[in-house]
């Protein structure tokens, strides 16, 4: 890149014009034409590179600012989300260090402002005077730096490519955003049908208690079946309390991501229903296993392959767009180290008005030596190499973490969805029959309280189980969503 100084004369009024004023305009005239029209060239090249990063850096803006995530089909759960991308302030953070960012990119690739220089040169010191001493000037003029060709762009590459890091931080915060809003609805949505299983196996319960104090009151029961059957009661009330307490402390986390009072009621949450289908086939004659060996996975899984889901990751994990992007930017600072051998330049453009004769110019060329190119260059050159190699190294270690958090949270899906067969398919079935068979055999009298009891704690504990499971698929596909970067299940 290249600019120069514009200069003018210093012109006194009533003071006579020197006889050559009239020969040194004419010469400097046309230089400054020259040197003018190079200084616009260059100039509009500096704008047209910057404005071009400027357009680009708009689009990723735009990009960034507007990433859009997929309806969830649960109205309620969209309008949290949308709450929470509008107005959580760790999503404006982003979006301010976004703009930050992006202000950088212009000045990077501007030279230095011109010094401007006035006056007074070689005055006696015995008898001061402007006209005694032909050497005695008035001086005005223009100093400017010019970066080595090619220093600017680079500059100015490095910090669009830092922009576009940050681009990817803000995409990445929303996302993680998005990821825990859903995280917390769902535990909503599991303490929710917790505390309605609680509830019904309570009046199991009542009924229960009512039926060992008809059989001890007419003499066919015993005094201890009473007292069991209101411990497990009473043990009900504690798991019940555990499941409130646990319901307060999940509003409160979705009230924080949302930035209000952490009382703030939400409607009874649900899983949506694309996740529900996803996880669990509505009929369970339509239930299959991949084979008939003990352990087999869920068959008809809605996920893709894990190979699938890590080049998904790759693509367009913002994660790794950030490092990606970070690392090419610093790849041009190393760059911009080998350029730096080569020494920037000072023009400096001068007019002396001299009173009683001739108006003198000069202009005067000024460049370092790179004389300790060993103790500098060498080791910024050092410095900004190891850099770019660390910041490789970690990009790989990212790239290896995220394939094995994909695969770990692909296998806990598929965990949960043959938890959640195994739940449909049998044990909930016939952990309900058994209850049901002997809590008739027990009110004829010929059943033992202690199984039914317990086949009764089955059924809540499995029940529950089930929610749970069904909250853990949810979380690990919204996990699994906001690592690869984009929609893992249609």
């Amino acid at each position: 890149m290249h600019s120069v100084s514009a200069h003018r004369a210093f012109a006194r009024p009533g003071v006579p014009a020197s006889p050559c004023h009239g020969g040194l305009r004419a010469v400097l005239a046309p230089a400054a034409v020259a040197v003018a029209m190079l200084a616009s060239s260059a100039t509009a090249q500096v704008h047209a590179d910057t404005g071009m990063s400027a357009s680009h850096a708009e689009r990723r803006r735009e990009s960034a600012e507007h990433v859009s995530f997929a309806a969830t089909g649960d109205s309620t759960l969209d309008l949290l989300i949308r709450a929470a991308v509008e107005d959580n302030s760790t999503l404006r953070a982003a979006r301010d260090r976004t703009t930050a960012s992006r202000a950088r990119v212009r000045p990077a690739g501007t030279r230095p402002d011109p010094n401007l220089q006035a006056g007074l040169i070689t005055i006696p010191v015995a008898k001061p005077s402007l006209t005694d001493d032909n050497f005695t000037m008035l001086m005005v003029g223009v100093q400017q730096s010019f970066p080595w060709p090619g220093k600017l762009a680079l500059r100015t590459r490095a910090a669009t490519l830092d922009a576009e890091a940050v681009d990817a931080m803000l995409v990445g915060a929303r996302l993680a955003v998005v990821r825990d809003v859903k995280a917390a609805y769902y535990e909503l949505a599991y303490l929710d049908h917790a505390l309605e299983i609680a509830e019904r196996t309570r009046t199991v319960l009542a009924g229960v208690i009512r039926v060992t104090e008809s059989h001890f009151g007419t003499g066919t029961g015993l005094q201890q079946d009473v007292l069991k059957a209101r411990v497990e009661a009473a043990r009900l009330a504690e798991s019940a309390t555990m499941l409130v307490e646990a319901r307060v402390t999940a509003l409160a986390g979705l009230n924080a991501t949302l930035e209000r009072p952490g009382d703030t009621p939400v409607r009874p949450a649900e899983l949506p229903a694309r996740l529900a289908r996803a996880a669990i086939a509505g009929n369970p004659a339509n239930i299959r296993f991949a084979t008939g060996t003990l352990g087999s996975r869920a068959a008809d899984s809605p996920l893709p392959p894990v190979a699938t889901l890590q080049a998904l990751a790759l693509a367009h994990s913002p994660a790794l767009r950030e490092h990606e992007a970070r690392i090419a930017a610093q790849a041009a600072r190393v760059e911009l180290a080998r350029k730096d051998y080569k020494p920037d330049f000072d023009v400096m453009v001068q007019y002396n008005h001299r009173v009683a004769y001739p108006d003198l110019l000069t202009a005067q060329v000024t460049i370092p030596l790179r004389l300790q190119k060993g103790a500098r260059q060498d080791q910024a050159l050092a410095e900004n190499a190891a850099e770019l190699s660390a910041l490789e190294a970690e990009h790989r270690a990212s790239v290896h973490a995220i394939n094995a958090r994909v695969a770990s949270l692909a296998s806990d899906i598929e965990r949960n969805r043959t938890q959640l067969a195994l739940y449909v398919k049998a044990i909930l079935p016939q952990a309900r029959a058994a209850v049901t068979s002997t809590l008739a055999t027990y009110q004829a009298g010929r059943a033992d309280l202690l199984t039914l009891l317990d086949l009764q704690n089955t059924v809540f504990t499995t029940e529950t189980a089930y929610f749970r499971a069904l909250s853990d698929f949810a979380k690990a596909v919204a996990e699994l969503e906001q690592l690869v970067g984009t929609e893992v299940i249609p």
